[in-house]
């Protein structure tokens, strides 16, 4: 999922002093130019398709097939973009906020981790909404869309955590950066690259130190005085993500073969554009992926859908006029 994100830009000039991060040299992690997979049609009176709002998650498994989701719904098309059939593997009554994770396995089956609680709740550490509590609800499909696990799932430690799948294994994500493994539905394993992930994917704080250490990110300090002549550093001035004004980071995507994925907005030809910064820490290769941009006046509600798939390619379903579009950006190895 990608939603299209306003904010303050952190454009200002630096008055007093100017610094910048340069550490060891960096590589590119290279991807194939995006190729656009199918058009699915819009929905109307008549006929099945994918609803006028677009899609806010976007799964494709491992037959190819493309599972779209859009206000707890799901519908399943093939690979060349014939419908297939309309799933409903929540109960909707019971659940106002969505999904936190999902991801396809490869015995073809999909996992879903139903949210239970308002990001709101989740910042105030409170059970403040009605009829919601802490924890996420795990569902796996098999397949053909048939449900095969429906169960709640919470860490006794801290319930308010964030939730994460990865690779078929369930986590809590804590505050400080600590995780919790709840289930395992895939084959368990060891995935070295989660520990860092957790660490720094969560938490504003810890991705901006994060940021500070690699060496395709560089930022300009603004030193300013307030009234009584003291002099403040406001960090936030100005700063670039391999050659592009970042404007902030908006959500953790996935990790996939020690490389994490993050949505990121930018600043580009006076207007905002979202990318999906790709971070390999072990390696030191980075790459920034440009996303297609929706044609305006499509109503459009959810934005970007993203998904990215056990190999690390990264998949997105746009709206167009012509009909709902979904492009594949192919990792090179």
């Amino acid at each position: 999922m990608f939603k299209q994100t306003c904010g303050v830009v952190f454009f200002f000039l630096a008055s007093e002093a100017v610094f910048c991060l340069y550490a060891a040299q960096a590589d590119v992690l290279s991807f194939f130019p995006p190729k656009q997979l199918t058009t699915l049609l819009w929905s109307d009176m008549s006929e099945y398709g994918v609803p006028a709002t677009g899609a806010e998650w976007l799964v494709v498994d491992n037959q190819g097939r493309f599972w779209l989701e859009a206000d707890r719904d799901f519908n399943l098309y093939s690979p060349g973009g014939h419908y297939l059939k309309k799933m409903n593997p929540i109960d909707k009554v019971k659940n106002f906020y969505g999904f936190d994770s999902m991801e396809a396995l490869g015995d073809g089956r999909v996992v879903l981790l139903e949210r239970l609680e308002s990001h709101a709740e989740q910042f105030a550490k409170d059970n403040f909404e009605l009829r919601s509590k802490p924890g996420v609800h795990l569902v796996v499909l098999s397949g053909d869309g048939k449900l095969e696990t429906d169960k709640d799932l919470v860490d006794p430690s801290e319930p308010h955590s964030n939730y994460q799948l990865e690779r078929g294994d369930v986590y809590s994500i804590h505050d400080d950066g600590t995780y919790q493994l709840l289930d395992t539905i895939g084959s368990p394993g060891i995935d070295k690259a989660f520990s860092h992930f957790a660490s720094v994917a969560f938490n504003k704080d810890q991705w901006l130190h994060h940021l500070k250490t690699i060496p395709v990110f560089h930022y300009k300090n603004q030193v300013y005085h307030d009234i009584k002549g003291n002099a403040h550093v406001d960090i936030d001035a100005k700063s670039s993500l391999m050659g592009q004004p970042l404007v902030e980071n908006t959500a953790p995507l996935a990790e996939k073969d020690g490389k994490i994925y993050y949505r990121v907005v930018c600043y580009e030809n006076s207007a905002f554009a979202n990318f999906v910064f790709v971070d390999d820490p072990i390696q030191k290769k980075y790459a920034m992926i440009r996303l297609i941009d929706a044609d305006q006046r499509t109503g459009v509600v959810y934005g970007h859908a993203l998904f990215v798939d056990e190999k690390g390619n990264l998949f997105e379903g746009v709206a167009k006029r012509n009909g709902y579009r979904i492009y594949e950006w192919k990792i090179l190895r």
